[in-house]
């Protein structure tokens, strides 16, 4: 049994999968526990099962599982830290499949921080006084 630590709210950031051409969320989730058991899926790629705590956008707090690569884990991931998360639906059944990277995008600056900048240097530089 896991202990669901404190979850920040979830932001799913949506983006389109330049392969498949399909729509696809980024997020943040907790690491609070990685398989130890090595799995191959139909193509060899090797990977665990890990298990991430996050809120749904409804906003219950949940545990679900993940895949997460070997290429991800051999990078190092540690239980109770923030990880870049994908949510993607299968193309035959509409089930939502989840992976978890070794990045952490808990910090990372979006667009909307640094809204207004365009603005703000336009009223700051004046064009007539540059050279």
């Amino acid at each position: 049994m896991f202990n669901l630590i404190l979850i920040i709210m979830t932001n799913y950031k949506e983006i389109i999968n330049e392969l498949t051409g399909e729509k696809e969320f980024l997020f943040n989730a907790k690491l609070l526990k990685m398989g130890e058991t090595i799995l191959e899926n139909s193509n060899g790629t090797e990977f665990k099962i890990a298990t991430i705590g996050f809120e749904l956008p409804n906003g219950d707090a949940v545990q679900r599982t993940a895949i997460c690569y070997a290429s991800s884990y051999e990078q190092g991931v540690e239980v109770d830290e923030n990880y870049l998360c994908n949510l993607s639906f299968s193309e035959e059944d509409g089930e939502p499949q989840l992976r978890m990277s070794h990045l952490s995008n808990a910090l990372r600056a979006t667009s909307d921080d640094f809204a207004g900048l365009v603005e703000m240097k336009q009223q700051v530089i004046q064009p007539e006084v540059v050279l």
